[in-house]
């Protein structure tokens, strides 16, 4: 991975800017997080992979990701016989990136045996950390990557014997030469996030089934394993009347019955491929129970938010890294443009909802990891904090991108820089894996069924208790939102549309509790993130300090 690529028209920038960086080497806050949440055996370990991620991601993915950005993959439906062939063709320099992607395990040590022994859940933190960073470089083909995750979960999670041992070994490889790509293909025209308005028919061929229908939303559309849901026939409407069937791409050789129809034009992660697919008698293999479709496949829903949540804060990242070193090199009416007074305010703020979301989303993949194990407390926080975390991170991100052009003006504004592909991949960070509206409904079914909302509530408290004596008085606020947020569910509960009208304010700031708890007991830079947080979003009139300034401003991003 450290050969140098060829000149790129792409790489262009806009300030001079170092040529070679590391967005983990500059990223203190991700290193101190991720330090303090594994164990010191599995961060002696994962520190030197996490080193080389950072580096190739700032340097060779960036160069790569821009190439494929402008030169998106395309649909080459016949070959020059004439005959079908529905072949996706990517420029090199994506399927270069797989290369880094897949290879550096941020899927395949999940289902390492050997390394599950030795570092157990944590796993899932490290590898959604490579992914993070990759991010940073390449946003549009961390999607493929959770699709893989994803299929290999649903497979270990529900799958036979058979298929895990199948398939699984396929899903996590790091060789692309022996990978199988995986792809969830859920949308319909007439359904949207009304999944159970799906009309693809799945009717029995022996010991398969034959699906039928049309799917119009597949990213990854030529992945080599797909996981789709049908309605079998005779089953009941809704989605209690659904099964899961696994849809090889090819089967002896030939297609197996799916037509790519187009790729869509999309506004961004113009690198990877988006279709729509006409399923025409494929062959499916049913996964677990045939009418537990839909409950299962909400466990890759719930994944993929996560790895939507990740992208969202890496996104947001990589705008904050460009517009700080863009900052620091510019020189406007005297003196570099970040010692201006109104600069640092708006860093102040792009820094402290950037580290309140990284405690987000890397403590969420922590109590993802503990779950796994078994803990049924962390089960409870994981059902709960994923549509949260997930809502939330992604508006983070679109705010993020669009507020770093504006620090770089007219130079942030031309397809010369970064920023304007930022701006449009994060744009579909809130559309994907579920709308907001979507995620604040599932967040309250949440609360309703499995009372998740408790031990969030409960794991605030905690952390207010344990709050460090010049915390104390962010710690009574937090307290008391919390202590709001309580009392406002149960005046929700029961009231109609007039409840829901009010269920993302509660949501909301639900969330914004767990959040400024998670920083309360941090070093000097999340306590700083916290009381920017109360600021923004609980009392204006709350003063930031020099000091806080000082470490919201030149502490998060190191000078390469």
């Amino acid at each position: 991975m450290s050969a140098e690529p060829p000149a790129s028209p792409f790489r262009i920038l806009a300030a001079p800017l170092p040529e070679r960086r590391s967005f983990f080497a500059q990223d203190p806050v991700l290193r101190g997080l991720l330090a303090r949440l594994l164990t010191p055996e599995t961060w002696r370990w994962a520190e030197p992979q996490l080193a080389h991620m950072g580096s190739e991601a700032a340097g060779w993915v960036t160069d790569r990701a821009a190439v494929a950005d402008k030169l998106s993959p395309v649909l080459r439906t016949h070959d020059r016989l004439g005959n079908r062939v529905d072949e996706v063709v990517y420029h090199p320099a994506y399927r270069e990136m797989e290369t880094l992607a897949y290879g550096s395990g941020m899927i395949g040590m999940k289902y390492d045996p050997e390394l599950r022994r030795a570092h157990g859940g944590a796993l899932q933190t490290v590898g959604f950390a490579l992914a993070f960073l990759f991010t940073e470089g390449e946003c549009g083909l961390v999607c493929p990557a959770c699709m893989t995750d994803g299929v290999a979960r649903l497979l270990e999670l529900y799958g036979s014997a058979e298929q895990r041992s199948r398939y699984v070994p396929r899903l996590a490889a790091r060789d692309t030469a022996r990978l199988w790509r995986g792809a969830m293909f859920l949308t319909e025209k007439q359904g949207g996030s009304d999944v159970g308005a799906t009309g693809t028919r799945a009717v029995r061929d022996g010991a398969h089934w034959r699906l039928s229908g049309e799917k119009w939303f597949c990213s990854n559309v030529d992945a080599e394993a797909i996981l789709t849901l049908a309605r079998p026939d005779g089953a009941p409407e809704g989605t209690r009347g659904l099964g899961l069937f696994l849809v090889l791409r090819d089967r002896d050789g030939r297609r197996n019955g799916l037509r790519i129809d187009r790729l869509k034009d999309k506004l961004g992660v113009r690198s990877m491929p988006t279709g729509e697919v006409t399923l025409d008698g494929a062959v499916g293999e049913l996964v677990g129970d045939v009418g537990a479709g839909f409950k299962q496949m909400a466990e890759m829903l719930n994944l993929s938010r996560l790895y939507n949540a990740v992208c969202s804060i890496g996104l947001a990242r990589r705008a904050i890294h460009e517009s700080t070193e863009y900052l620091r090199a510019r020189r406007t009416f005297g003196k570099p443009a970040i010692e201006h007074a109104l600069v640092r305010e708006t860093l102040a703020d792009l820094n402290a909802e950037e580290i309140g979301g990284k405690h987000l989303v890397f403590t969420l993949t922590h109590h993802l990891g503990r779950a796994d194990q078994g803990s049924a407390p962390d089960q409870l926080l994981v059902r709960i904090l994923t549509p949260l975390v997930k809502y939330a991170t992604a508006k983070t991100a679109v705010w993020a991108a669009s507020e770093g052009i504006e620090l770089h003006g007219g130079n942030g504004y031309i397809e010369d820089s970064v920023m304007p592909r930022l701006l449009r991949d994060a744009q579909v960070l809130p559309v994907w894996e579920g709308t907001t509206n979507i995620l604040v409904l599932d967040a309250l079914r949440a609360c309703a069924k499995t009372a998740a909302h408790e031990a969030l509530l409960e794991d605030v408290a905690r952390r207010c208790a344990a709050a460090p004596p010049e915390m104390a008085r962010v710690a009574e606020r937090v307290h008391g939102l919390a202590g709001w947020a309580r009392a406002e569910l149960g005046r929700l509960a029961g009231a109609g549309d007039a409840g829901l009208s009010r269920a993302r304010r509660w949501t909301d700031r639900l969330l914004l509790a767990w959040e400024i708890a998670l920083l309360l007991d941090g070093d000097e830079t999340a306590a700083a993130a916290a009381r920017r947080l109360v600021r923004r979003h609980l009392d204006p009139d709350v003063e930031t300090s020099a000091d806080d300034l000082a470490h919201l401003v030149d502490g998060t991003v190191v000078a390469a």
